[in-house]
């Protein structure tokens, strides 16, 4: 069967973005994220000396966000246990303020390491997307798109405001 897409979904910036044309004159994005690099957008909205929290700038969702290691590494088989343990409750933290904040449905929650597996940063990171159902998925590909507008800056601003609600020193002894 063949079928003609009449719509179709892009992440505006991301072709160039994967392809090298678009990509700041940095050895890694995201370390240079991690340290405020002037040359790069920071959407950051959380830091601690094990990981660090950021929007994604080519968002598939709003509050599409990644957890990156504070220190440069590029598998999870690098990872203390007690770092694992740290990244998974920053992870659950956030699902609870995304909760709060937007009222997904679910999530889609991974990792792409390496070029072979989808990954365009060689650095760990890990990718939490709520789902609203509502969305495009792949799936959906053959029926209308469907679109939750809200900008960048909007979702960082409101993410930074309740996020010491949720990342605190009692939620990762105590939740």
């Amino acid at each position: 069967m063949i079928t003609i897409f009449k719509k179709w979904l892009q992440a505006l910036g991301k072709l160039e973005y994967v392809q090298g044309k678009a990509r700041p004159n940095v050895d890694c994005i995201l370390c240079a994220v991690r340290d405020n690099d002037k040359q790069v957008k920071t959407l950051k909205i959380y830091e601690d000396k094990i990981c660090f929290v950021v929007l994604n700038i080519y968002p598939y969702n709003p509050a599409h966000l990644m957890v990156a290691t504070t220190q440069h590494k590029t598998k999870i088989l690098e990872l203390t246990r007690s770092e694992i343990l740290h990244i998974f409750r920053t992870i659950q933290g956030l699902q609870l303020l995304i909760n709060n904040l937007y009222h997904p449905k679910g999530y889609n929650i991974g990792i792409n390491q390496g070029k072979d597996a989808g990954g365009s940063i060689e650095h760990l990171h890990f990718h939490i997307v709520p789902r609203y159902g509502s969305e495009l998925g792949f799936i959906d590909i053959f029926s209308e798109t469907r679109v939750l507008p809200e900008g960048l800056e909007a979702v960082k601003k409101k993410l930074e405001k309740n996020i010491g609600n949720y990342l605190t020193k009692e939620f990762f002894e105590n939740y």
